[in-house]
Parts: structure tokens; sequence; C-alpha cells
């Protein structure tokens, strides 16, 4: 009862992938609602506000 918890799983792939699949849906719909130049302009806005987070070394 005592003992420390193992190593817990590494989910960060399968957590990418989620986002991968989550944003490319969210631009398709955009694209579908709106059309091409929105879902670009919202694409440039998001690697532009991306680019803004620190990096870890």
């Amino acid at each position: 009862m005592s003992q420390p918890p193992g190593r817990v799983e590494d989910f960060t792939k399968p957590f990418l992938v989620m986002a991968y699949v989550v944003l490319f849906t969210g631009l398709f719909i955009l694209w579908a609602a709106f059309g091409y130049a929105i879902s670009l302009l919202t694409s440039l806005f998001l690697h532009v506000l991306l680019q803004k987070v620190p990096r870890r070394e």
C-alpha cells in the first residue's frame, strides 16, 4: 500500500494526432461555410500565434 506509483504512459503523440484531426476538421468547416480565404486567414493567425509560444530547451 505504501508503494509509489510507477511511470505513466506518454500520451503526447495521441494528443498531437487528435489536435491535428480537430484542427483539420475546423478548418474544413470554415472553408465549407465561408470560403477558402477565411480558412487561410485563420491558419495564418494560428501560425503567428503559435510562433509566440516559447519553446522548451
